[in-house]
Protein backbone atom coordinates (compact mmCIF):
# COMPACT_ATOMS: atom_id res chain seq x y z
CA UNK A 1 0.00 0.00 0.00
CA UNK A 2 1.30 3.43 -0.91
CA UNK A 3 2.35 5.80 1.85
CA UNK A 4 0.40 9.02 2.36
CA UNK A 5 2.46 12.21 1.99
CA UNK A 6 1.38 15.37 3.82
CA UNK A 7 2.57 18.44 1.92
CA UNK A 8 2.82 21.59 4.04
CA UNK A 9 2.67 24.98 2.30
CA UNK A 10 2.99 28.05 4.55
CA UNK A 11 1.33 31.09 3.01
CA UNK A 12 1.85 34.72 3.89
CA UNK A 13 0.76 37.29 1.26
CA UNK A 14 1.53 35.05 -1.73
CA UNK A 15 -1.60 35.62 -3.85
CA UNK A 16 0.53 36.01 -6.97
CA UNK A 17 2.24 32.63 -6.61
CA UNK A 18 0.27 30.23 -4.39
CA UNK A 19 -1.95 28.82 -7.16
CA UNK A 20 1.12 27.85 -9.16
CA UNK A 21 2.63 26.11 -6.12
CA UNK A 22 -0.61 24.23 -5.43
CA UNK A 23 -0.89 23.16 -9.07
CA UNK A 24 2.59 21.68 -8.92
CA UNK A 25 1.62 19.58 -5.89
CA UNK A 26 -1.84 18.46 -6.99
CA UNK A 27 -0.48 17.45 -10.41
CA UNK A 28 2.16 15.14 -8.97
CA UNK A 29 2.42 11.76 -10.67
CA UNK A 30 2.28 10.31 -7.13
CA UNK A 31 -1.40 10.72 -6.20
CA UNK A 32 -1.61 9.69 -2.53
CA UNK A 33 -1.13 13.01 -0.79
CA UNK A 34 -2.82 15.66 1.29
CA UNK A 35 -2.01 19.36 1.13
CA UNK A 36 -2.02 21.49 4.26
CA UNK A 37 -2.06 25.17 3.34
CA UNK A 38 -1.12 27.03 6.52
CA UNK A 39 -2.23 30.65 6.28
CA UNK A 40 0.07 32.82 8.38
CA UNK A 41 -2.42 35.70 8.78
CA UNK A 42 -2.16 36.85 5.17
CA UNK A 43 -3.48 40.31 4.39
CA UNK A 44 -3.93 39.84 0.65
CA UNK A 45 -6.12 37.48 -1.42
CA UNK A 46 -3.97 34.38 -0.95
CA UNK A 47 -6.84 32.39 0.58
CA UNK A 48 -9.13 33.32 -2.31
CA UNK A 49 -6.61 31.75 -4.67
CA UNK A 50 -6.52 28.61 -2.53
CA UNK A 51 -10.33 28.46 -2.27
CA UNK A 52 -10.54 28.23 -6.05
CA UNK A 53 -9.15 24.69 -5.80
CA UNK A 54 -11.99 22.23 -5.20
CA UNK A 55 -9.68 19.30 -4.59
CA UNK A 56 -10.64 17.37 -1.42
CA UNK A 57 -6.96 16.69 -0.73
CA UNK A 58 -6.48 20.37 0.22
CA UNK A 59 -6.97 21.50 3.82
CA UNK A 60 -6.57 25.09 5.02
CA UNK A 61 -5.19 25.80 8.48
CA UNK A 62 -5.15 29.31 9.89
CA UNK A 63 -2.86 31.14 12.28
CA UNK A 64 -3.79 34.50 13.77
CA UNK A 65 -0.27 35.98 13.96
CA UNK A 66 2.40 35.66 11.25
CA UNK A 67 5.64 33.96 12.24
CA UNK A 68 8.95 34.97 10.63
CA UNK A 69 10.38 32.47 8.18
CA UNK A 70 7.25 30.33 8.20
CA UNK A 71 8.74 28.18 10.98
CA UNK A 72 5.68 28.23 13.24
CA UNK A 73 3.42 27.58 10.24
CA UNK A 74 5.43 24.52 9.19
CA UNK A 75 5.43 23.19 12.74
CA UNK A 76 1.66 23.66 12.92
CA UNK A 77 1.32 21.76 9.65
CA UNK A 78 3.42 18.88 11.00
CA UNK A 79 1.22 18.75 14.10
CA UNK A 80 -1.94 18.48 11.97
CA UNK A 81 -0.51 16.13 9.34
CA UNK A 82 -2.01 12.67 8.85
CA UNK A 83 0.55 11.31 6.42
CA UNK A 84 3.30 8.74 6.80
CA UNK A 85 5.71 11.35 5.44
CA UNK A 86 5.69 15.15 5.63
CA UNK A 87 7.09 17.37 2.89
CA UNK A 88 7.39 21.13 2.47
CA UNK A 89 6.95 23.62 -0.32
CA UNK A 90 7.21 27.39 -0.10
CA UNK A 91 4.20 29.16 -1.61
CA UNK A 92 6.26 31.01 -4.23
CA UNK A 93 8.12 27.91 -5.48
CA UNK A 94 7.11 24.79 -7.42
CA UNK A 95 7.76 21.06 -7.48
CA UNK A 96 8.72 19.01 -10.49
CA UNK A 97 5.86 16.70 -11.47
CA UNK A 98 7.64 13.45 -10.58
CA UNK A 99 9.28 14.57 -7.32
CA UNK A 100 7.14 12.50 -4.95
CA UNK A 101 7.27 9.46 -7.22
CA UNK A 102 11.07 9.49 -7.05
CA UNK A 103 11.08 10.16 -3.31
CA UNK A 104 8.62 7.40 -2.45
CA UNK A 105 10.54 4.93 -4.61
CA UNK A 106 13.58 5.71 -2.49
CA UNK A 107 11.50 5.27 0.67
CA UNK A 108 10.76 1.71 -0.43
CA UNK A 109 14.40 0.99 -1.30
CA UNK A 110 15.68 2.41 2.01
CA UNK A 111 12.90 1.65 4.52
CA UNK A 112 15.03 2.47 7.59
CA UNK A 113 16.05 5.96 6.42
CA UNK A 114 13.81 8.68 7.94
CA UNK A 115 14.93 11.68 5.82
CA UNK A 116 14.82 12.06 2.05
CA UNK A 117 16.21 14.99 0.11
CA UNK A 118 16.95 15.76 -3.53
CA UNK A 119 18.46 18.24 -5.97
CA UNK A 120 17.03 21.75 -6.39
CA UNK A 121 17.00 24.38 -9.11
CA UNK A 122 17.07 28.13 -8.52
CA UNK A 123 15.47 30.30 -11.20
CA UNK A 124 16.49 33.94 -11.50
CA UNK A 125 14.92 35.65 -14.49
CA UNK A 126 15.17 33.13 -17.33
CA UNK A 127 18.26 31.41 -15.89
CA UNK A 128 18.14 28.15 -13.93
CA UNK A 129 20.99 26.81 -11.81
CA UNK A 130 21.38 23.47 -10.05
CA UNK A 131 22.32 23.61 -6.38
CA UNK A 132 26.08 23.18 -5.68
CA UNK A 133 25.75 19.76 -4.02
CA UNK A 134 23.83 18.36 -6.97
CA UNK A 135 26.30 19.86 -9.43
CA UNK A 136 29.04 17.80 -7.85
CA UNK A 137 27.24 14.54 -7.03
CA UNK A 138 24.36 13.97 -9.47
CA UNK A 139 26.32 11.47 -11.53
CA UNK A 140 26.97 9.31 -8.47
CA UNK A 141 23.30 8.52 -7.93
CA UNK A 142 21.47 8.22 -4.58
CA UNK A 143 23.64 8.51 -1.47
CA UNK A 144 23.10 7.63 2.17
CA UNK A 145 24.54 10.46 4.27
CA UNK A 146 25.27 10.81 7.97
CA UNK A 147 25.69 13.94 10.07
CA UNK A 148 29.45 14.18 9.53
CA UNK A 149 28.99 13.81 5.76
CA UNK A 150 26.43 16.60 5.74
CA UNK A 151 28.54 18.93 7.89
CA UNK A 152 31.74 18.37 5.92
CA UNK A 153 29.99 19.31 2.69
CA UNK A 154 28.01 22.16 4.25
CA UNK A 155 31.27 23.72 5.45
CA UNK A 156 32.21 23.93 1.76
CA UNK A 157 28.87 25.46 0.80
CA UNK A 158 27.45 22.16 -0.48
CA UNK A 159 24.17 21.47 1.34
CA UNK A 160 22.37 18.23 0.62
CA UNK A 161 19.08 19.47 2.11
CA UNK A 162 16.72 22.29 1.19
CA UNK A 163 13.23 23.08 2.41
CA UNK A 164 11.45 22.34 -0.86
CA UNK A 165 13.18 18.98 -1.34
CA UNK A 166 13.00 17.42 2.14
CA UNK A 167 10.62 14.66 3.25
CA UNK A 168 10.51 13.43 6.86
CA UNK A 169 9.09 10.15 8.14
CA UNK A 170 6.47 11.44 10.57
CA UNK A 171 6.65 8.61 13.10
CA UNK A 172 10.42 9.17 13.46
CA UNK A 173 9.89 12.72 14.74
CA UNK A 174 10.00 13.13 18.51
CA UNK A 175 8.07 16.40 18.25
CA UNK A 176 6.23 18.48 15.68
CA UNK A 177 8.51 21.41 16.51
CA UNK A 178 11.06 20.69 13.82
CA UNK A 179 11.75 24.33 12.96
CA UNK A 180 13.06 26.87 15.53
CA UNK A 181 10.01 29.10 15.80
CA UNK A 182 10.51 32.17 17.94
CA UNK A 183 14.29 31.82 17.92
CA UNK A 184 15.32 33.39 14.63
CA UNK A 185 13.83 35.33 11.73
CA UNK A 186 16.00 33.68 9.08
CA UNK A 187 18.08 30.56 8.31
CA UNK A 188 16.20 28.45 10.83
CA UNK A 189 15.95 25.69 8.23
CA UNK A 190 19.75 25.33 8.31
CA UNK A 191 19.53 24.70 12.04
CA UNK A 192 16.64 22.26 11.55
CA UNK A 193 18.49 20.02 9.08
CA UNK A 194 21.46 19.62 11.42
CA UNK A 195 19.24 18.94 14.43
CA UNK A 196 17.26 16.32 12.48
CA UNK A 197 20.36 14.50 11.28
CA UNK A 198 21.92 14.61 14.75
CA UNK A 199 18.86 12.86 16.18
CA UNK A 200 17.71 10.65 13.28
CA UNK A 201 21.27 9.72 12.22
CA UNK A 202 20.93 9.23 8.45
CA UNK A 203 19.31 10.50 5.27
CA UNK A 204 19.12 9.57 1.62
CA UNK A 205 19.93 12.12 -1.07
CA UNK A 206 18.51 11.66 -4.55
CA UNK A 207 19.87 13.23 -7.75
CA UNK A 208 16.39 13.87 -9.17
CA UNK A 209 15.41 17.54 -9.30
CA UNK A 210 12.68 18.13 -6.73
CA UNK A 211 11.85 21.81 -7.02
CA UNK A 212 12.41 25.19 -8.59
CA UNK A 213 13.14 28.00 -6.16
CA UNK A 214 11.99 31.49 -7.15
CA UNK A 215 15.22 33.48 -6.90
CA UNK A 216 13.46 36.71 -7.86
CA UNK A 217 11.45 36.89 -4.64
CA UNK A 218 12.55 39.48 -2.05
CA UNK A 219 10.85 38.20 1.09
CA UNK A 220 12.01 37.45 4.59
CA UNK A 221 15.52 36.53 3.45
CA UNK A 222 16.13 40.10 2.30
CA UNK A 223 14.44 41.88 5.18
CA UNK A 224 15.69 39.99 8.25
CA UNK A 225 18.87 38.54 9.72
CA UNK A 226 19.93 35.14 11.10
CA UNK A 227 20.52 34.65 14.80
CA UNK A 228 24.06 34.32 16.14
CA UNK A 229 22.68 32.80 19.36
CA UNK A 230 20.80 30.04 17.54
CA UNK A 231 23.95 28.59 16.00
CA UNK A 232 25.93 29.12 19.19
CA UNK A 233 23.33 27.22 21.21
CA UNK A 234 23.04 24.51 18.55
CA UNK A 235 26.26 22.85 19.71
CA UNK A 236 25.21 22.64 23.36
CA UNK A 237 21.71 21.41 22.49
CA UNK A 238 22.90 18.62 20.21
CA UNK A 239 25.98 17.51 22.15
CA UNK A 240 24.16 14.61 23.92
CA UNK A 241 23.39 13.11 20.50
CA UNK A 242 26.94 13.31 19.15
CA UNK A 243 30.18 11.38 19.15
CA UNK A 244 33.45 13.32 19.41
CA UNK A 245 34.00 13.48 15.64
CA UNK A 246 30.47 14.72 15.02
CA UNK A 247 30.84 17.39 17.69
CA UNK A 248 34.11 18.58 16.18
CA UNK A 249 32.50 19.00 12.76
CA UNK A 250 29.44 20.64 14.31
CA UNK A 251 31.67 23.26 15.95
CA UNK A 252 33.36 23.97 12.61
CA UNK A 253 29.98 24.33 10.92
CA UNK A 254 28.63 26.47 13.76
CA UNK A 255 31.56 28.84 13.31
CA UNK A 256 30.67 29.23 9.62
CA UNK A 257 27.06 29.99 10.50
CA UNK A 258 27.97 32.37 13.35
CA UNK A 259 30.24 34.31 11.01
CA UNK A 260 27.50 34.34 8.37
CA UNK A 261 24.92 35.63 10.87
CA UNK A 262 27.37 38.31 12.06
CA UNK A 263 28.00 39.47 8.48
CA UNK A 264 24.28 39.63 7.71
CA UNK A 265 23.64 41.69 10.84
CA UNK A 266 26.47 44.04 9.92
CA UNK A 267 24.98 44.46 6.43
CA UNK A 268 21.77 45.62 8.07
CA UNK A 269 23.83 48.05 10.17
CA UNK A 270 22.93 46.31 13.43
CA UNK A 271 25.04 47.81 16.23
CA UNK A 272 27.27 45.01 17.60
CA UNK A 273 30.04 45.21 20.23
CA UNK A 274 33.57 44.42 19.04
CA UNK A 275 33.57 41.27 21.16
CA UNK A 276 30.37 39.91 19.59
CA UNK A 277 31.95 37.74 16.92
CA UNK A 278 35.08 36.47 18.72
CA UNK A 279 33.06 35.83 21.87
CA UNK A 280 30.58 33.67 19.96
CA UNK A 281 33.01 31.51 17.97
CA UNK A 282 34.26 28.05 19.02
CA UNK A 283 38.04 28.42 19.06
CA UNK A 284 39.02 24.84 19.86
CA UNK A 285 40.21 22.95 16.74
CA UNK A 286 39.52 26.06 14.61
CA UNK A 287 42.09 28.61 15.81
CA UNK A 288 43.15 29.93 12.40
CA UNK A 289 39.60 30.58 11.21
CA UNK A 290 38.59 32.24 14.47
CA UNK A 291 41.68 34.43 14.58
CA UNK A 292 41.22 35.52 10.96
CA UNK A 293 37.62 36.57 11.49
CA UNK A 294 38.41 38.21 14.84
CA UNK A 295 40.93 40.43 13.09
CA UNK A 296 38.56 41.14 10.20
CA UNK A 297 35.80 42.05 12.65
CA UNK A 298 37.97 44.96 13.79
CA UNK A 299 38.01 46.42 10.28
CA UNK A 300 35.25 48.95 9.54
CA UNK A 301 32.48 47.09 7.74
CA UNK A 302 32.44 49.52 4.83
CA UNK A 303 36.09 48.62 4.17
CA UNK A 304 35.22 44.90 4.23
CA UNK A 305 32.47 45.48 1.67
CA UNK A 306 34.87 47.45 -0.54
CA UNK A 307 37.50 44.70 -0.29
CA UNK A 308 34.95 42.04 -1.23
CA UNK A 309 33.76 43.97 -4.27
CA UNK A 310 37.31 44.65 -5.43
CA UNK A 311 38.60 41.10 -5.07
CA UNK A 312 35.43 39.59 -6.52
CA UNK A 313 35.69 41.72 -9.65
CA UNK A 314 39.35 40.89 -10.25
Amino acid sequence: MRALVSVIIPVYNKERYVARALDSVLNQSYPKLEVLVVDDASQDRSLDRVAAFRDPRVRVLKRSVPGPGGYAARNFGIKEARGDWVAFLDADDIWMANHLDHAMSLALRYPDVPIISAARLTQTGSQQQLDPYAQRYTRQGPQVLYLTDYLQHACMGLRAMGTNSVLLKRRALATHRVFPEGRTDRSGDLYAWVALLARLKQMIWSPHVASIYNGDMQGVSRNSTPSIELFRHMVEELRPCLCDEEERWLRLYANKMIKYAWLEQKKKRVALPLTRLPGSLFWQHNLGYCLKWTLLSLVPFGVLEWMKQRFTSE
